[in-house]
């Protein structure tokens, strides 16, 4: 088992293209990828974007793939990135008809990432913005603990009042955290998707 996150999908076929040249193909990608023993340079990993699909529309589409020569290992209908296997060991091998294609990939994912983001920042900046919130606590940690007179304890009193108010600072300051911190990593990744289908438009351009 591996654990790797990847935005640039071309970097991410490379990588598994050249697990697959030493005799590991990737078989599920979750949190982590893991991987299946195969004959060293026997297949390459496709990998393409789609939105989520019915289930009668994924099964089409996975089967458009079977019947070019691409297995399908990882990915579900509504998981975005799919992962296709080709056993002709075909350096070029690819599941896409042209550059332009292979840059799609990146402006689905954008859409997706968009779709998701935009509506999750409006409701940060809300809360942010309104008082009492617990957006605000992370930025007044005076305010984190309210047992009257706990700066006041000592000893063993001290801890165990300190230990059981922290359980519900997490709650009140961590939730918050990880909610924001969500944000800038799905803004970060769409910033990124954006750089990288120009860079790739451009390239089929002057292909």
């Amino acid at each position: 088992m591996v654990i790797r996150f990847f935005v640039d999908f071309d970097k991410e076929e490379r990588w598994l293209d050249e697990m697959a040249a030493e005799g590991r193909l990737m078989r599920k990608r979750g949190l982590v990828y893991t991987s299946t023993d195969i004959e060293p340079g026997s297949a390459v990993v496709r990998i393409d974007y789609r939105p989520s699909m019915t289930a009668a529309d994924f099964a089409d589409y996975v089967q458009l793939f079977a019947d070019a020569g691409w297995r399908h290992i990882s990915g579900s209908r509504t998981s975005g990135t799919q992962h296709f296997a080709s056993t002709t060991a075909e350096a070029d091998a690819d599941i896409f008809s042209d550059a332009r294609s292979r840059a799609q990939r990146y402006r689905r994912a954008l859409d997706v990432n968009a779709a998701v983001l935009l509506p999750m920042l409006v409701v940060g900046f809300v809360l942010l913005a309104s008082e009492g919130s617990g957006f605000r606590l992370i930025f007044t940690p005076s305010e984190w603990y309210l047992t009257p007179g706990l700066w006041e304890m000592s000893g063993a009193r001290f801890v165990g009042a300190f230990l059981f108010e922290t359980v519900f600072v997490a709650l009140r300051v961590g939730l918050p955290v990880l909610f924001l911190a969500a944000c800038v990593a799905m803004l970060v990744t769409a910033v990124r998707q954006g750089i990288l289908y120009r860079r790739a438009v451009a390239e089929a351009s002057a292909a």
